[in-house]
């Protein structure tokens, strides 16, 4: 199929183009930068216009649980793709978000934001740009820590992509079950910050269990000195891996799955995988504003995209 553009960047992927002023500049930042490259480009407004383009370039992506224009947008952009036989790029956020959410560093893929369906043309990268995220927000990789006080279970929130429409309560339920059945070493629930439930329903029906201030505590805090970190999916499994906690995640598409333990019934005997080209791969996903302007992002991606 002949394309009309190279690029197609919707800003139609927002709600409201004047209240995302930071949202807009990433969306231009990208169309800047893909002309700079020699890319053909169509900027869309809040018509929410649909043109044939190699890559439909939008924010987020589409939750079982969001509604709205925006959203019924994105949803249409990338069944349009599919179609023509174009390519979506969703820019999603930083998964070192727990050190500085103030959105240097996004993450670019194709096709997806989950980890395990999404191209995110890193596999086997070098340690370059873990060297500069690790330098640029104060990280560091600890060693795999073999004893803690606590076991950590993480929630999420309920509209969140990543979430998929599952059932938050009925996992935790479980979760907790399953833990108990095996250690009777504290449980601490952390809610997400952004969720206002009361999980006191669920956590008063097991001995030892209290529920995390979330809203006025760092996930360091809740993280520091734990055994291990119980997840659904979430990117905040990241945290757990680098300070050395092993990790627990449930679903596949986890940005942590290849180094986190799957069934809690072995909390008492994680396994301790090696991280660092893991951590490589994913530091190579995420990408800054001046990158984006320069073009180097579009060129990264470029040569996956279908011919002109």
């Amino acid at each position: 199929m002949a394309f009309d553009y190279d690029v197609a960047v919707y800003m139609g992927t927002l709600p409201k183009i004047k209240n995302h002023n930071l949202k807009v500049k990433i969306m231009r930042a990208f169309a800047e930068g893909a002309k700079s490259a020699g890319a053909r480009v169509f900027i869309g407004d809040m018509d929410r216009k649909l043109v044939d383009a190699r890559l439909a370039v939008i924010l987020g992506w589409v939750g079982m649980n969001f509604s709205g224009p925006h959203i019924y947008f994105r949803r249409d952009i990338i069944e349009h793709q599919k179609m023509t036989g174009g390519r979506v790029m969703p820019i999603d956020g930083s998964c070192f978000k727990f050190s500085n959410d103030n959105n240097l560093y996004l993450r670019y893929s194709l096709d997806s934001v989950f980890y395990n369906q999404g191209e995110y043309a890193n596999l086997n990268s070098d340690d370059t740009k873990w060297q500069e995220i690790r330098d640029v927000l104060g990280l560091k990789l600890q060693p795999w820590r073999e004893k803690g006080n606590h076991i950590l279970v993480c929630l999420q929130r309920d509209s969140g992509w990543n979430a998929k429409g599952f059932d938050q309560t009925a996992w935790l339920q479980k979760t907790c079950k399953i833990i108990r059945s095996q250690t009777e070493k504290p449980i601490i629930v952390r809610p997400h910050p952004a969720n206002k439930i009361d999980w006191t329903a669920v956590t008063s029906k097991f001995s030892k269990c209290t529920v995390s201030g979330s809203a006025n505590r760092l996930l360091e805090q809740d993280i520091k000195n734990a055994h291990a970190a119980v997840f659904y999916n979430s990117s905040s499994s990241v945290a757990a891996v680098l300070a050395g906690i092993p990790a627990f995640v449930t679903d596949d598409s986890a940005v942590t799955w290849s180094v986190a333990n799957h069934s809690t019934r072995d909390i008492n005997d994680p396994q301790y995988p090696s991280r660092e080209q893991w951590l490589y791969d994913l530091s190579a996903c995420h990408w800054r504003e001046d990158e984006s302007i320069k073009g180097n992002i579009y060129r990264h991606f470029e040569p996956y995209l279908p011919p002109k």
